[in-house]
C-alpha cells in the first residue's frame, strides 16, 4: 500500500513477481521496479549502528553477454530497487546518451517510511550520542 506519492505506508508485502533467493530475467520493459525490498523483517532489531553486525548479501546480478557478476552486500536491512525506467542522460563530451533501462541501481537503506511509522522509527531516530553507521559493499567481476 503507498500513499499518493508512492510512499509505502502498509505493512511490509511480497513484491509481485519477485521471490527472494529465485533468479528473474531483467528485460527490456519488465520488470519494471522501483521499490523498497526489506532483508530484516524484524525492525526491533535493526541497531541505529549496523557495522558490526555480518554483511548480508541482498541482491546479485549476471550479464550473460558481457560475463559481469554485480553483488550488493549490507547491514542495513533494506534496499531500494530501480530498473532505471527514467534514465535519461544526454551524450556529452563524446560520451553516448543513455535511455530508460541502459542501468539499475540497488541502494541499502532503512525502511522506506521508517520514520513515520512507530514499530521502525527507533531504528532511524539518533539521540544524542548515538552514532549511525552501516557497511555496504558491492563486489563486480568479469568470468
Amino acid at each position: 500500500m503507498v500513499d499518493d506519492g508512492g510512499i509505502p505506508t502498509g505493512p511490509i508485502e511480497e513484491y509481485p513477481g519477485v521471490t527472494a533467493n529465485k533468479a528473474f530475467t531483467l528485460g527490456e520493459k519488465e520488470p519494471d521496479i522501483d521499490d523498497c525490498f526489506v532483508a530484516n523483517t524484524n525492525p526491533g532489531s535493526v541497531l541505529i549502528d549496523t557495522r558490526a553486525e555480518p554483511l548480508q548479501k541482498v541482491a546479485s546480478f549476471y550479464h550473460p553477454d558481457t560475463k559481469i557478476h554485480l553483488e550488493i552486500s549490507t547491514t542495513e536491512p533494506a534496499f531500494q530497487f530501480y530498473t532505471g525506467k527514467y534514465i535519461d542522460v544526454p551524450a556529452v563530451e563524446g560520451l553516448p546518451a543513455r535511455g530508460a533501462r541502459s542501468g539499475f541501481c540497488v541502494e541499502p537503506s532503512r525502511y522506506v517510511n521508517a520514520i513515520n511509522i512507530p514499530e521502525y522509527k527507533n531504528m532511524m531516530v539518533l539521540k544524542k550520542g548515538d552514532v549511525y553507521g552501516s557497511k555496504i559493499a558491492y563486489r563486480g567481476w568479469e568470468a
